[in-house]
């Protein structure tokens, strides 16, 4: 089954799971998640309605210590979106779910006429997001308590 949109409730619990596993008492839980202009994908594995991929988007400019790296037009009011809270389950890993759900931020990026899509990627994930076509800018950079991440964004 594709990627579909989804709410926040609907994908909270693995996006905590896979991405906060030590946050024992409360969901991973972004002030974006309930504003109307934000997308929730949820992934499902085949003959499954249980959730088992998860990614979120909404309409934020691209770190400003990026500027020049990024091009300038991303900048531009609701011309980029942040991609957050992407995850697969352990079982799902390498059945295309990620691909699905990311196909999906793409197309809803071009439906809500954005040109960009950029994230703060996990080390582990930055391959994937090369496949993608995404690209990274700048240094790695720690994120407390999560770990070191890159920049990084793709034009659609």
């Amino acid at each position: 089954m594709p990627a579909r949109r989804a709410t926040a409730a609907e994908v909270r619990p693995l996006r905590t799971r896979i991405l906060r596993p030590t946050w024992t008492e409360r969901l991973a839980t972004y002030p974006e998640d309930e504003a109307p202009d934000t997308f929730h994908a949820a992934g499902f594995t085949p003959g499954s309605d249980e959730v088992h991929g998860t990614a979120t988007i909404y309409p934020e400019a691209p770190p400003a210590e990026r500027r020049g790296e990024i091009p300038e037009a991303a900048y531009a009011e609701g011309a980029a979106f942040r991609l957050r809270g992407m995850a697969t389950s352990d079982e799902a890993r390498g059945t295309g779910i990620g691909r699905d759900l990311l196909m999906a931020c793409f197309a809803h990026v071009r439906e809500a006429d954005g040109r960009y899509l950029w994230c703060n990627a996990r080390i582990g994930a930055v391959g994937f997001y090369e496949r993608m076509g995404l690209q990274t800018v700048g240094p790695e950079f720690p994120i407390e308590g999560i770990g070191p991440h890159f920049v990084m964004w793709r034009a659609l």
